[in-house]
C-alpha cells in the first residue's frame, strides 16, 4: 500500500502546535521532503511516506508523541514501551487490557477503556480529570494507531463494526473510510469508540520480539503500510490494479483473478466503504501525484503510467481530482 496518498489537511494537523515550541513549519516540511507551498492548497496530497516521515520528525522535535494535542506531553518512547508490553500477551484480548492498564498508570494522552458485552468489544477514549477537550486529530491518531497496531499484532485485517466520535464531521470526513477501513462512523456521539466483534479477543498474537524491533524502527510508516492491508478486498484489488496500470483491467477481470464472482467483489468493496470505480480513480490520482513530484517524468509519461490513453483525458481527470491541471500542480509545488 505504498502508493496511497494523504490529504494536506493532515499535514496541518501534524504541525498545529509545533510553532508554540519555537519550531519553524517550513523547515520541518523541507526536512520531510515536502514543499512548504503545498499547505496553501487544500486539494493537495502527499505520499504516505512523506506523511509518516513528517509525523515522526515533528514528534521527535517536539519531544511529544501526542504532538501537543493533550495537556501533558507524551514522552518519546512511550509508544514503544507500550508495544513491548502488548506483544507478550496470549491473545488480543489480553493485549488490549494491557493497553488500557498501561495508559491508566501513566495518565497521559487520552484515557482508553475496554468495555465487553455479549456481542461487542468497545474501546472507549475519554479525558483524564481536568483535561480540556482536544481537537479531532488526537482521537484520530490514537484510534487509527490502536486499530492498525492490533492488525499488525494478529496479522489480520480486523474489521471495525462501528466508529463513534464526540465531534461533528470534520472537513476531511470522506477520509474516514480509508482511516477506519470502511467502518460506519457516527459523528456528534456521546463517546469516541471503536466497536469490534467479541471474537477479536481470542485472536492470537502472531508477532515476535524480532519483528517488533523491526517495526519500531519506523512505526508511523509501518502503521500505514503494513502487509496486512493486502488481506482486505480493497488492498487485494488495488494491488492487482497497480500491477496493470497501463491497461487497467475491468471489474470482471479483477474478480476472475481473485477467484470471486464480480457481484461478490463489488459487494465486498462496498462493505469496506468504496466502489470499484472510485477505487480505480483513487489509485490513478495517487500514482499521478507520485509521478508529478519527479520533474524528469513528462506529463505525457504520467498519463501513460496512470492508465490513460490520451494526455487530454488525463488532464481532465486530474483537474476533477484537484481543481488544477497537472502542469499547474507541478509548477505550484515542484
Amino acid at each position: 500500500m505504498q502508493d496511497i496518498s494523504i490529504p494536506v489537511s493532515f499535514l496541518h494537523a501534524i504541525l498545529r502546535y509545533a510553532p508554540q515550541q519555537g519550531l519553524n513549519r517550513d523547515k520541518l516540511l523541507q526536512r520531510g521532503g515536502i514543499p512548504p507551498k503545498i499547505l496553501d492548497d487544500n486539494s493537495a496530497r502527499v505520499s504516505a511516506r512523506q506523511y509518516a516521515d513528517l509525523q515522526t520528525l515533528t514528534m521527535r522535535e517536539m519531544g511529544d508523541e501526542m504532538l501537543g494535542y493533550t495537556r501533558q506531553p507524551m514522552k518519546l518512547g512511550t509508544g514503544a514501551a507500550m508495544s513491548h508490553w502488548m506483544l507478550h500477551s496470549r491473545n488480543l484480548g489480553q493485549a488490549l487490557k494491557r493497553y488500557c492498564h498501561f495508559y491508566a498508570m501513566i495518565e497521559r494522552g487520552l484515557r482508553p477503556q475496554l468495555r465487553i458485552s455479549s456481542e461487542h468489544v468497545k474501546l472507549r477514549f475519554t479525558l483524564w480529570e481536568g483535561q480540556p477537550q482536544p481537537e479531532p486529530y488526537a482521537y484520530e491518531m490514537l484510534m487509527f494507531g490502536l486499530h492498525r497496531f492490533s492488525c499488525w499484532l494478529t496479522r489480520q485485517n480486523l474489521r471495525i463494526r462501528q466508529v463513534t466520535v464526540n465531534y461533528p464531521p470534520p472537513a476531511h470526513e470522506r477520509e474516514y473510510r480509508a482511516i477506519f477501513l470502511g467502518a460506519p462512523t457516527r459523528f456528534s456521539s456521546e463517546h469516541c469508540e471503536l466497536w469490534f466483534g467479541r471474537d477479536v479477543l481470542q485472536k492470537p498474537i502472531r508477532q515476535s520480539q524480532d519483528s517488533l524491533n523491526a517495526f519500531l524502527r519506523n512505526p508511523q510508516s509501518n502503521l500505514l503500510q503494513s502487509d496486512y492491508n493486502l488481506q482486505s478486498w480493497i488492498g487485494r484489488t488495488r494491488s492487482l490494479l497497480r500491477q496493470q496500470m497501463e491497461e487497467m483491467p475491468t471489474l470482471m477481470e479483477v474478480a476472475d483473478a481473485l477467484e470471486v464472482h464480480p457481484k461478490q467483489l463489488r459487494k465486498h468493496l462496498q462493505e469496506e466503504g468504496i466502489g470499484y470505480g472510485e477505487l480505480k480513480e483513487q489509485l490513478r490520482r495517487d500514482i499521478a501525484m507520485q509521478h508529478l513530484a519527479d520533474p524528469r517524468t513528462s506529463i505525457e509519461q504520467v498519463a501513460y503510467l496512470t492508465g490513460f490513453a490520451e494526455s487530454s483525458t488525463f488532464i481532465r481527470a486530474f483537474r476533477k481530482w484537484t481543481g488544477a491541471t497537472p502542469y499547474a500542480y507541478r509548477k505550484r509545488f515542484y
